[in-house]
């Protein structure tokens, strides 16, 4: 009896001390699911709690200090020595947004200024972008706008815009309507300013930005790249290249046999040479594109 209660006792010893590791453990150590696009930086005026994009794993800034924006992939040994998620990060004392005269460390010139958003904080290289007044900065700006995930940051970005735009003085507020303060709206704005373009070198810096995102995709644009449409008009689809994989070659079923459709599915009807397909839109709809053979021609059928 003497061996079987010692080793019940043993027993209940390991899982009480299996428990409290468990209730112990930090979940600051433990790595993020990355899913986001590049981290951004917006504004923080005094008192406030803006949280960072998730995928910034920075520590918190220490007062005195400005807090850093990091583009490139968070090493291990950020991620493990992050802070604590449950915490409240403290944020230093904000410069006003109506002085420019701490800015001056940034370079003049539209091209430094594009590629300092690359290892500054894009809230710093923003301001000053806006207090130039150089429509040239609204495509890059832009594209910071379709990576952020808060309205805050999207708003940010926007008065940075209007403020270009509008030629809006340094000494006076920045007021964006409540239709400008996103995305959408600037890109059909963007779209209908043809005399708007970026400053010299902006292929080469969105294919970096880019980059960021996935490598293959950025080296869709560097410097001198070929086109035909503006590169302004390249956005982020939400997925990495070849992230949503196409049908290849399906096979085909009698019309007869096909079963699953019910009478009021819809299909994509192909006809080459004589030879005739349908393309069930409940299949398709998880891949966006086909590539078959039909009547001897190899096609792409996209929607």
């Amino acid at each position: 009896m003497m061996p079987l209660r010692l080793a019940v006792l043993i027993f209940a010893s390991v899982l009480l001390a299996l428990s409290a590791a468990a209730c112990s453990s930090d979940p600051a150590t433990m790595p993020p699911f990355v899913i986001n696009p590049p981290p951004t930086e917006t504004p923080v005026q005094p008192g406030s709690t803006l949280a960072q994009t998730p995928t910034s794993t920075q520590e918190s800034p220490t007062p005195g200090e400005s807090p850093t924006s990091d583009l490139q992939t968070p090493s291990p040994t950020a991620r493990d020595t992050a802070a604590d998620p449950t915490e409240t990060p403290e944020y230093p004392v904000q410069p006003s947004s109506l002085n420019a005269d701490d800015l001056g460390h940034l370079p003049d010139d539209p091209t430094a200024l594009m590629l300092a958003t690359l290892d500054r904080p894009l809230a710093e290289v923003g301001r000053k972008m806006a207090y130039t007044h150089n429509p040239a900065f609204i495509p890059v700006l832009m594209e910071f706008m379709r990576f952020q995930q808060n309205d805050e940051a999207q708003l940010t970005l926007s008065s940075f815009l209007v403020r270009i735009r509008d030629r809006i003085p340094e000494e006076e507020f920045a007021i964006v309507p409540q239709e400008q303060g996103n995305w959408g709206f600037w890109v059909q704005w963007l779209s209908s300013h043809p005399e708007v373009t970026p400053p010299f070198g902006f292929d080469g810096w969105k294919g970096r930005l880019f980059s960021y995102i996935d490598e293959p995709m950025g080296a869709f644009m560097y410097d001198g790249v070929p086109t035909t449409i503006r590169l302004e008009e390249i956005v982020w689809g939400g997925v990495k290249r070849d992230g949503i994989p196409d049908l290849r070659f399906p096979q085909a079923l009698a019309p007869e046999d096909a079963n699953y459709l019910e009478p009021g599915d819809r299909v994509f009807g192909v006809s080459i040479n004589g030879e005739h397909r349908a393309y069930p839109l409940r299949v398709l709809n998880a891949h966006e594109m086909a590539n078959d053979v039909l009547g001897g021609v190899q096609f792409a059928l996209a929607y």
